[in-house]
Formats: C-alpha cells, sequence, structure tokens
C-alpha cells in the first residue's frame, strides 16, 4: 500500500574536487600542495516542501573545511532565490574535511596551511566558481521533487572518537585524549521514503573532526564523511548526506595518519551504526494487525500495515543574527610584544633550514620546514593584528547567524562555527522538537565555541584560536549561553507546546 503524505523532496549531487595541484587546509605544517585525489569532493542539496503551505527549506552539505561569513550570506541568499524561499530557510553544512582547498573569499584570510601568503591563481578560481556550484546543485534538486515521508532515529558509534581536551600532569591542556570528559557518541539519522516505502535520501550527522588522514596526507579527500556517505548508498539505495556536528572538541581516537586506509575504517564503522538506526526508522504510521495462519496448530501472525491517513508532517524554518562578543581584546603593547616574538621565532628557525643540507638530509629538512609554517601562520596574525590595534580599529563582537529548520518532528539546529559537543547535548536536550539533529559547521565560519566552564583551562580553543581568524581574540564564554538560549527559543517558535 502507498502511504499518503503531503512532503515532497528533491536531491542533488554535483562533483567539487579542486585542480590538482593546490593547497589543502586545515594543517599549518603541510607546506607542500596536493598530489593526488583520494576520493572526490562533493556538494549534495536536498529540497523539501509542504505541499499544502508551498513552505520549502534547503539544505546543502558540502566537502570543505569552512565557509566565510559574507559568502555564506551571499551564497544562502542566492540559493534561496532559485529554490523559492527566504535565506533562512537554508542551511550550508560543511564537513569541515583538512584534505581539502582554500575555500575563502576574504582573501586577507591566512591560509591554514601550503604557501601561507598566496592564494594561486587557480585556488582563486575554483574559490570564484563555487557559490555558482552550490546554487546549481540546490536547483537541480528543485527537479527532483517526488513525494516523500520523513521519519528519525538514532544509534551510537562508541569507542571511535574522543574529547581531545588533555590535562597533562603540569596542568597544560592539550589536543589528545581527555578520559574524563564529556563525549557525545549519537549517530544521528533521518530518513526520507517514497510512497512505496523505499528510501529516497538519509542523512546522518555526527560529531567528530574530520581527521583521520593528517597533513602528511598528500590527497585531497572528504576523509571519513565519504565513506559513510558510500556504505549507506550501497547498502540503501538511497542518496546519502553527511552533517558534521558538534566536533569542535572532538577528535579520531586513531587519527593523522600519514596513508589512506584509517579514514575508511573509520567511516565503515560509523557507517553501520547509522544503518543500524536506519533499519529501525518508520517514516509512516502504522497499525499492527492480526493474522490467522492455519496449521498443524493454531498461528497468529502480525504485520505493520501502513495506516491510510496520515498526519501531516510541516515543514518551516526560524533564524536570528546574535552578536558573540570577544573576550578582552589585548592592549598595542601586548600584540606588539606577540610580534616581537613570533618574529623571532620565525627568523631563528628559517636561519636553522637555512644550514641544512636539503639534498643529503632531505628528512631533517622537511620536518624542519614543516615546523616552519606553523611560526610563520603566527607571525603573519600579528603583522596584521598591530595595525588593528594601533588603528583602534578592531571588533569587539562579531555577528553569526543561528538557526533551525524544521522538517516533520524533527528540528535541524545550526551553529556557524565549531562547537564543543556538550554545546550540542544541551541543544538537543532542551529542544521543543521530538527529535532534533544537531548541526555544527553552519552557514558561515565564525568561531570555536568552547563550553563557559573550559575558559579557565586555556588551551587552543578558548586561549589562541583566534589565530585562525583577522581579530584580535576569540569568542567569550558567554556565547554558550547565547547559543543554547537562542536555538532553544527558535525550537519554540516553530514547534509550539499547543500544537
Amino acid at each position: 500500500m502507498l502511504m499518503s503524505t503531503n512532503l515532497i523532496a528533491g536531491v542533488s549531487r554535483i562533483d567539487i574536487t579542486p585542480p590538482i595541484p593546490m593547497d589543502c587546509v586545515g594543517f599549518i605544517r603541510r607546506f607542500e600542495p596536493t598530489k593526488g585525489i583520494l576520493a572526490p569532493l562533493t556538494a549534495t542539496a536536498l529540497v523539501v516542501e509542504d505541499s499544502i503551505s508551498g513552505d520549502r527549506v534547503v539544505i546543502v552539505a558540502f566537502d570543505l573545511v569552512g565557509i566565510g561569513i559574507e559568502q555564506g550570506r551571499r551564497i544562502r541568499n542566492e540559493i534561496a532565490k532559485v529554490v523559492g524561499c527566504p535565506p533562512e530557510n537554508v542551511l550550508l553544512n560543511y564537513q569541515h574535511t583538512h584534505a581539502g582547498p582554500h575555500p575563502f573569499d576574504d582573501f586577507t584570510l591566512s591560509k591554514l596551511g601550503g604557501d601561507l601568503r598566496n592564494i594561486s591563481p587557480e585556488n582563486r578560481s575554483y574559490i570564484a566558481a563555487l557559490q555558482d556550484r552550490l546554487v546549481s546543485v540546490a536547483f537541480l534538486a528543485t527537479r527532483d521533487m517526488t513525494p516523500v515521508r520523513v521519519g528519525a532515529g538514532s544509534g551510537r558509534a562508541e569507542g571511535i572518537s574522543v574529547n581531545r581536551r588533555e590535562r597533562t600532569e603540569d596542568g597544560r591542556v592539550i589536543l589528545g585524549w581527555n578520559r574524563d570528559g564529556i563525549l557525545d557518541t549519537e549517530v544521528s539519522v533521518v530518513r526520507f521514503d517514497n510512497p512505496n516505502g523505499s528510501p529516497k535520501v538519509v542523512l546522518v550527522g555526527f560529531p567528530c573532526h574530520p581527521v583521520v588522514l593528517g597533513g602528511e596526507n598528500p590527497y585531497v579527500g572528504p576523509d571519513y564523511p565519504g565513506t559513510v556517505r558510500e556504505v549507506v548508498e550501497n547498502a540503501t539505495g538511497a542518496v546519502c548526506m553527511f552533517l558534521q556536528g558538534a566536533a569542535g572538541n572532538v577528535l579520531p581516537l586513531e587519527g593523522f595518519f600519514e596513508h589512506e586506509g584509517p579514514e575508511r575504517a573509520f567511516g565503515e564503522r560509523l557507517g553501520f551504526e547509522a544503518l543500524s538506526a536506519f533499519s529501525r526508522i518508520r517514516s509512516s504510521e502504522t497499525t499492527i494487525e492480526k493474522v490467522d495462519y492455519g496449521s498443524a496448530t493454531p498461528i497468529n501472525l502480525f504485520r505493520h500495515k501502513i495506516n491510510p491517513i496520515q498526519p501531516r508532517q510541516r515543514v518551516g524554518a526560524a533564524g536570528k543574527y546574535v552578536d558573540f562578543p570577544l573576550k578582552p581584546l589585548p592592549t598595542v603593547e601586548q600584540v606588539e610584544g606577540k610580534l616581537t616574538e613570533y618574529s623571532k621565532n620565525y627568523e631563528e628557525a628559517k636561519a636553522v633550514l637555512g644550514k641544512v643540507d636539503k639534498v643529503n638530509n632531505f628528512g631533517g629538512w622537511r620536518d624542519l620546514r614543516a615546523k616552519l609554517n606553523p611560526l610563520e601562520y603566527f607571525l603573519i596574525w600579528a603583522e596584521k593584528a598591530i595595525l588593528k590595534a594601533r588603528s583602534g580599529t578592531a571588533e569587539t563582537f562579531v555577528e553569526g547567524f543561528l538557526q533551525v529548520i524544521r522538517i516533520g518532528d524533527i528540528a535541524f539546529s545550526a551553529v556557524p562555527g565549531e562547537p564543543f559537543n556538550e554545546i550540542g547535548i544541551a541543544v538537543k536536550q532542551k529542544s521543543a522538537a521530538p527529535y532534533t539533529f544537531f548541526c555544527g559547521y553552519s552557514n558561515e565560519y565564525i568561531a570555536y565555541f568552547p563550553t563557559a566552564s573550559e575558559y579557565p583551562f586555556g588551551g587552543y580553543e578558548p586561549g589562541h584560536s583566534y589565530h585562525n581568524g583577522n581579530r584580535l581574540e576569540t569568542v567569550g564564554p558567554e556565547c554558550e549561553a547565547i547559543i543554547v538560549d537562542t536555538l532553544t527559543d527558535l525550537s519554540k517558535k516553530l514547534f509550539p507546546a499547543n500544537e
């Protein structure tokens, strides 16, 4: 029996793999361009419409490390035009692969790998075409609209990821394994089924940095999300989209490999867990009916029967721009001190590198050359920071977009950056929706968003990740409450208590 539905949905995928060779970003110590393609980078778009109200929402997932603030807004605006919906109904989710090209069209931003001071003509051409590619894949999804129903479920992928905020014996915090830290292992799964019950699209979400492949990996690729999609698609025949979660403080238990292969093992483990959850999801309401069956002894058989009338599955979105305050800014004297320190460190390392025989000691030269890149990265930040500090033009806050998209009983709650996994857990727990699918790394890249309780411990994310942008400081501890409270309020707007 075919199910009744008010939803229609379309899906499309395109290749967004860059030309080779090209610098990859995500590991600053990686100074050489890529040598080949391990697996293609893709962008996949899903358009869902409530045929009763005409409301449409769009989710576009793509294999890049991030997207710029103004860049993301422009892309969402253009997608909204071709799809026929408000910009707040468009969700962009970047998988955050560290084996892809520099994607930001703000050329004042430092690259996070390769030639740090220069963006090649090929990379500039790639960036210039990116908006049209993402708009195109969304438009193509509108040409594939067919009736669907949606359902959601969850699984657990234990033992493959870690809370990376490791406490050392001397009181520092490094990137490693905090065995006592909170870790979200939920695998979120949403399936869109055709009227005959077969799956059309499967969404999989999980919070973990895609860094199974490390900085010495010389190939372009999506890391483990690509394998997750492959596993689910081979098993179901549906199109699979991976959406990155609250991975700001989460790493693979086994990561940073120099050779390919481990990312497939990680992706297969996650993909199999997603399939387990997928198998338990019902997108339509059913009634269990008894069927008489005669044999040598009486037997009652039972069957799920799809109800002829199904409840309406609504579609909508709500978004809000908020100001994320930065931590107190350093003084001009403090920035000057950093500039002096970073310049000295860089020049000393450069001098040591110049004394190494590259031909007869290539291994030693490569190691020193890789260590030079991070020192230059800090120096570049200081050179830009001192100009802002002296001119008094440094921002004290950054504006970002928080968003909730509704499809049926599911809320897709989105944050523009890298939230800690505790924030994702809190949003899911406080959401007004029956099921919440948390999406970090969405719409534009702002910053890491640590929990307020982690700031006193310092370390990379709350301490000095501001080097990733052109700001003098990173966002402050107030941002956790801003994110959780705002997304909770938006979910209540889309899922009213009296519905």
